[in-house]
Formats: structure tokens, sequence, C-alpha cells
């Protein structure tokens, strides 16, 4: 009798400690647009992997003049039927719950398109602020959302105060109901410095999602978009370059009062692109004379998703050991972008500052089908070292 309850004892114990190591956030951007996307391009709803993310964020919804919530693409998010013969994204996103109890959806509001004007208009108003709570709470009840994220674009100087009244305002509102209340912010010294009382954000939001991402300027030479440090003196020349790095931000966010664990650390899964100059010309720092040719999925010049990245056949495929990001050149195009091995080194970047996860922008960018190896290689990554 004494050594199966001293094996019980032990397991008991184990089980203890488990149950004391909490488990970071994987939050995961859904990017809607993706549906409208050709061939093995077409990222619907059904695509997604909810064992891959602990919070799934459907972007983007909008804010109104008046404070009510806004569906932008009805056709995709709406049912079949009048007036709208829709998708049914919303019903099917929060659906995914019933095959993950343990996923959070988030409704995801603003985002670059919708602009800053309707955010400072409801902001800097108390019964706005009101209003849009009482909506916000309705809407996230009515489509069974688990939260809500703002991802104003960005705060000005003027609307910094008045931002920290709408998220108080929002987390009252929600408290009853047990919603999470998200932002996506700018993460560099100089954007955050005008845009966000961060200490007082901290204390009212559950998470910031720090968008570690498009940092690199346009200064006529190749630059990593998101780097996980500081680059040699030959690229990041200035005091203002020195901040364009994802440590940086990380440390200055972290000086302003934010809980670690409330910071959510944002991985691309796409690459920034330029034209270079002189095509034999291709380390970090070679002239560019404009953004690199679009994918032939996402139709932007200058960006390309992974799974579009890892399908072209490169000249030249780099690791710069420096600021820890990967690069490739060819056909006289350069991109930057965010690989295993990157994704690795910014997990022990969250480890050794203690912060709350990694935030992906976004699942539908990564090869979600497999084409290059692994199915959703990127988020496989991040889901396998965030916790270690």
């Amino acid at each position: 009798m004494v050594r199966p309850m001293a094996s019980w004892g032990i397991m008991l114990a184990f089980y203890f400690m488990l149950s004391l190591v909490e488990t970071r956030e994987v939050v995961c951007y859904y990017g809607t647009w993706a549906t409208y996307r050709k061939t093995n391009g077409k990222f619907t709803v059904d695509n997604v992997d909810p064992f891959l993310c602990t919070q799934l964020n459907y972007a983007f919804f909008d804010i109104n003049p008046n404070g009510t919530v806004r569906i932008i693409d009805e056709y995709v998010a709406l049912p079949p039927g009048p007036p709208v013969y829709g998708l049914d994204a919303i019903a099917k996103f929060n659906n995914l719950k019933q095959k993950n109890p343990a996923l959070k959806t988030i409704a995801s509001v603003g985002g670059y398109n919708a602009g800053t004007a309707n955010f400072s208009t409801v902001a800097a108003s108390a019964q706005l602020r009101a209003t849009f709570a009482s909506n916000a709470v309705a809407f996230l009840q009515k489509y069974r959302f688990d939260g809500m994220d703002i991802d104003w674009e960005y705060p000005l100087l003027a609307d910094k105060a008045n931002f920290v009244l709408l998220l108080k305002e929002l987390a009252n509102a929600f408290a009853p109901y047990k919603l999470l209340l998200t932002v996506a912010v700018a993460a560099t010294e100089s954007t955050s410095n005008n845009a966000y009382d961060i200490s007082a954000i901290s204390s009212v939001v559950h998470y910031i999602n720090l968008m570690e991402y498009v940092m690199q300027g346009n200064y006529g030479v190749t630059r990593h978009h998101a780097p996980l440090y500081v680059g040699p003196t030959t690229v990041d020349d200035t005091s203002y370059k020195r901040q364009l790095n994802v440590e940086a931000s990380v440390k200055y966010w972290l000086s302003k009062g934010a809980p670690a664990a409330k910071l959510i650390l944002g991985i691309p899964f796409f690459g920034k692109t330029f034209k270079l100059t002189n095509s034999t010309v291709d380390g970090v720092g070679a002239p560019t004379n404009g953004v690199g040719t679009e994918g032939p999925y996402t139709k932007q010049a200058g960006t390309l998703a992974y799974y579009e990245i890892c399908q072209r056949p490169w000249t030249r495929n780099q690791f710069d050991p420096v600021q820890n990001a990967a690069y490739a050149s060819g056909n006289g195009d350069w991109v930057s972008y965010d690989n295993v091995n990157s994704i690795a080194l910014k997990c022990n970047l969250i480890a050794k500052y203690g912060l709350g996860g990694g935030m992906v922008w976004s699942i539908e960018s990564d090869d979600f089908l497999g084409v290059c190896g692994t199915k959703f290689e990127l988020l496989t990554a991040l889901n396998k070292c965030v916790n270690i």
C-alpha cells in the first residue's frame, strides 16, 4: 500500500506544478479578404486550424462616427439569405470553438484602412464612448465573440488621453460579461511616445499586441522590416534607426510601465520587398530604387506572403546573424522576412523578458497548404517554441 500511495503523491505533485506553469498566448489575426484570393492563395475560415491559436482575431470590423460597430464585408461575414447572400464567416469563425473549447475568438475593430477619424470622434465624446461600449457588448454577444481588439492605427497626440477613456469605458462594460479587451499598437518608441499613455492603457486591457513589423522605413537601401536586434552602424546609423528593432521596442514598452505578461510580441508572416538598383549588390544596406514585384496571389507590390516567398526560386537565401532575420534576393528583387529560425530566436526573447506570448499577422499568409513543406510552417514553429 505504501508504494502506490507514494507514487500517486508524486504524480499529484507533478500535475500541481504543471498547473502553475502559465501557458503563453498565441494570438492569430485572420485577414478575411483572403477569401477573395485565387486558387492556392484562397483562405477561408474552413482553412483555420483552431488548435494552433489561443486567441483568434477576426480582422476587421469598423467603428462608425455615431459609436456603432460596422461589419465591413457583409458578403463574407453574414449568412446566406436576404438581404445578403453571404458566406457566413462570422458564424463559422465562432463555431471553431466547438472543435477547440479553449479557443477565444476576438472581434478586431479598426485596422489600417479604417483610418483614425471615426475613432477620434468617438473617443472625444463621453456620450459616444458610452454608446460604443454598449454597442460593442451587444455586438459581441450577438455574434458569440469572446472579446474585442481595438486596432486604432494610430492615435494622435491629441487623442492620447481620450484613447484611455475609451478603453476604460469598454473595460467597465465588458467586465460583467467576462469579455476580453485587447489592443493592437505601434511598437516603436517614436510612434508609441505620442500615441499612447502606456502605463494607463496597460492597467485597463488584458493584452497588448505589439505590431513588430514594417519598421524599416524608406531609406533607399535594403533593410529588415522586423529585425530582432539593432543593425550595424553602417545600417542603423542614427538614434532613430536604432529604435527600429524588436528588442528596442520591447524594452521601451517595459520601461514605460507595461507589464511583461500583457505584452504579446508581433511576428509577421509576410515579407517586405525592394527592387535592387544593382542585382549583384544584394546584402543588407544594398541600394534600392523602389519596392519589389507583387506576388501572384496577394497582388501587392512591396509585400509578399510567406507562402509566396517560399515558392519563389531565389538566387540567394541568407540569414543575418547580427539582426537575426532572413532575407533573399533574385531577379532584381530583395525580401526581408521571418522564417522558422528567426521565430525560434523571437521565442527566446519572449522568454528572456517574460512576455505574454506571440502574435501573428496573419495566418492566411503562412504556408497554410504545406506547399513548401510543413502545413502552417511558421505558426507550428511558434507553437513549438513559445512555451519552452
